[in-house]
């Protein structure tokens, strides 16, 4: 049972997001940003619920509108990305891995919208594109970026990258530290089943700049992996 339920739940959700990538690459092109990323966040809000998964969001008060920050989520499931377009409030672009913007149709929807490849395999390339996402959060666009920088194979929380929190470090605005919780029983690297049922994404206060700017990266690193493992913990 769990099986077909798996199969009716990958057929559904290839379908709608299909829908959704040429939809999206329409509506980009014809409407301005402001007025399609409204659709974007109720369309993913509906692809979630129609793979009968409940999601209950806390903290959303600790994120203001008016400021810029970088997101940092840990990273459990192919799940995360619609969950964060969908129920994160306010503007941001997302750093992902370079061989996503290969693939046809999806990587066109990730340049269109424009998030920010990283190639991981140099470190040389991972540092530019590190400082190129630090200038743009200079210009007041928030980012969003997975630190442990794929998905866990495990519900335990990965060890944190290095070059978020340089980053961090040098675009000087708050850190929201963001925990899925539950989502691993859903969906999860290790398996390829789709399960319904309900999970909780938790938004946790926000270390300050003046926070940051006090540590060194090692120590912000472990501080923000303490922070979120704390959320999980929750």
């Amino acid at each position: 049972m769990k099986t077909l339920v798996s199969i009716l739940e990958w057929a559904v959700a290839v379908i709608v997001f299909i829908i959704f990538l040429m939809w999206f690459l329409i509506v980009a092109t014809l409407f301005p940003y402001a007025t399609y990323i409204v659709w974007v966040r109720k369309f993913l809000k509906a692809f979630i619920s129609i793979l009968l998964i409940r999601v209950k969001v806390e903290g959303i008060e600790n994120i203001d509108p008016k400021k810029t920050y970088i997101f940092m989520p840990n990273h459990v499931s192919m799940l995360d990305i619609p969950l964060v377009l969908g129920f994160i409030p306010v503007d941001f672009w997302g750093i992902q891995a370079a061989s996503h913007f290969k693939t046809p149709l999806y990587g066109w929807v990730l340049k269109k919208y424009g998030n920010i490849p990283i190639d991981r395999s140099s470190p040389r390339a991972s540092l530019k594109t590190i400082l190129e996402a630090v200038e743009k959060i200079k210009d007041g666009r928030s980012i969003l970026i997975f630190p442990e920088g794929t998905r866990s194979l495990t519900p335990e929380i990965g060890e944190f990258k290095k070059l978020p929190f340089l980053m961090a470090k040098k675009a000087e605005v708050p850190i929201i530290p963001i925990a899925f919780i539950g989502l691993y029983n859903i969906n999860n690297k290790a398996s390829w089943h789709i399960k319904p049922g309900k999970i909780r994404m938790v938004f946790g206060k926000e270390v300050s700049a003046e926070t940051i700017a006090s540590m060194s990266e090692n120590q912000l690193r472990d501080h923000v992996r303490e922070r979120v493992q704390t959320l999980l913990d929750s």
